[in-house]
């Protein structure tokens, strides 16, 4: 019997170990990059979904801010409320509170266009609080504006100029001219957010004489 060529014999063992071997590397290179490329894919995917809810409360706060009024309010008891406050005493948890214009009505409901508003932090959420009426209602379902929230404080600039880190006007009527929130989200750095209140129109006051004398 004729002996088999080399062309015709099988693999080695060796052979067929490093073929499995190698095998096997491109299996693990190929299940790790895909694993990669899940982790990432899903990273970027929560990543835009705090961007978006951090855009989501700084347009709401933005149009808020922005359309805030001097239109004192009454609570569910008729105790009268000034027009912007710190807090809310008949809200747990509340930043601050305001009366907005510009509130859309696009089915024509029986309503006013202002909105009683108030932002307050609960359970790590700070929520958008809004009432069905000015005066004398109960408030809706709040609208959860950003989650895993440490921290949130407001500064206020009054119609001197000055940053106050409390806000108890005397007036009813009276308005901060802007607004400071600082932010911390579980996980990240603190975030500064500055809005102006009202519209931009009020005029600062004028300096006294002896002020004007005295510079």
């Amino acid at each position: 019997m004729n002996a088999a060529r080399p062309s015709e014999a099988g693999f080695t063992l060796i052979e067929l170990l490093v073929a499995l071997a190698i095998f096997a590397l491109i299996s693990v290179a190929g299940v790790t990059l895909l694993r990669s490329g899940t982790d990432t894919q899903i990273a970027v995917k929560e990543r835009l979904g705090e961007m978006a809810l951090s855009q989501r409360l700084t347009n709401a706060l933005e149009a808020d801010l922005a359309q805030a009024i001097a239109r004192p309010v009454r609570d569910q008891s008729g105790q009268p409320v000034p027009a912007f406050t710190e807090g809310d005493a008949t809200v747990p948890g509340g930043l601050f509170g305001l009366v907005r214009g510009g509130w859309s009505n696009f089915d024509a409901a029986p309503r006013a266009g202002l909105q009683r508003v108030t932002y307050v932090l609960e359970n790590g959420a700070l929520k958008r609080l809004s009432w069905p009426m000015l005066d004398g209602a109960a408030p809706a379902d709040a609208a959860t504006m950003l989650e895993d929230v440490v921290t949130a404080t407001a500064e206020y600039r009054d119609d001197k100029g000055q940053w106050r880190g409390d806000w108890t006007a005397t007036d009813a009527n009276a308005l901060p001219r802007a607004i400071a929130l600082k932010v911390t989200v579980k996980g990240k750095p603190e975030q500064r957010m500055l809005f102006l209140v009202g519209p931009q129109t009020r005029i600062l006051p004028t300096p006294s004489a002896e002020e004007g004398a005295a510079g």
